[in-house]
């Protein structure tokens, strides 16, 4: 596609950046917002467009460690990112500028996400410390998947809403955004196991109306059925 525009899509590094295999860099503009996956941490910073120019504000970052190579290309991301002054999109591509007009750095946008999850699913399972806890008599714990990469769905008491990008059966979730009601004390638990359980996800496992996100190791974390599919035993 040649009609993308800057906001919108989940850009990944493609160039400029030396990526080691597994890792994934990414960024989002949203309403002033940039955001995304560092390589090991996540980071933000407000941005804004003028006249063709992209200011970049400085990034916040999360501080966890993680694998040398992901840790020397997060750096040289972010190091890059604060020298970024422009952007042109070219064939479908994201490419940053510096203030001489010089590309730095180069984005492929994401996918869509599978046609296989796009959809509402309710909760019937979240995974909380070593076990797996039904959920199916609470009928208000949703996720709802669509074509454009996005997710959102209730958590129990609040409404939450993000990114999602699967390549395969590989699973890139979040960062999420809740809204911020309040319940009683057990809700809130509930809620905060489950939104923990969602952003451990890193992969799926599809079967008919059944749907699973599974963590690093191959666990489930939360076990979801279609909406309208019937529910397995």
């Amino acid at each position: 596609m040649t009609d993308r525009t800057l906001e919108g899509p989940t850009w990944h590094l493609d160039r400029g950046v030396s990526v080691p295999a597994g890792t994934t860099i990414s960024a989002r503009f949203v309403g002033g917002t940039v955001s995304g996956h560092a390589g090991i941490n996540r980071y933000r910073a407000e941005y804004r467009v003028r006249d063709g120019d992209l200011e970049l504000g400085p990034a916040a970052t999360t501080l966890m460690a993680g694998d040398p190579e992901a840790m020397r290309a997060e750096h040289d991301f972010l190091q890059l990112l604060g020298a970024i002054d422009g952007y042109r999109i070219e064939d479908g591509a994201l490419v940053l500028t510096d203030r001489g007009d010089v590309p730095i750095l180069w984005f492929e946008a994401a996918p869509d996400v599978d046609e296989g999850i796009v959809g509402t699913w309710a909760v019937r399972g979240v995974r909380i410390g070593d076990g797996l806890v039904s959920s199916a008599g609470d009928p208000d714990r949703s996720m709802t998947f669509t074509a454009d990469g996005a997710v959102s769905g209730s958590a129990g008491v609040n409404t939450f809403s993000g990114t999602a990008r699967l390549d395969g059966e590989r699973l890139t979730i979040g960062p999420l955004r809740t809204t911020r009601m309040g319940g009683s004390p057990e809700a809130m638990d509930a809620e905060a196991a489950f939104l923990r359980a969602v952003e451990d996800a890193v992969a799926v496992r599809l079967e008919g109306d059944e749907l699973e996100l599974l963590d690093a190791d191959g666990g489930t974390q939360v076990r979801l059925v279609r909406e309208g599919g019937a529910v397995a035993g």
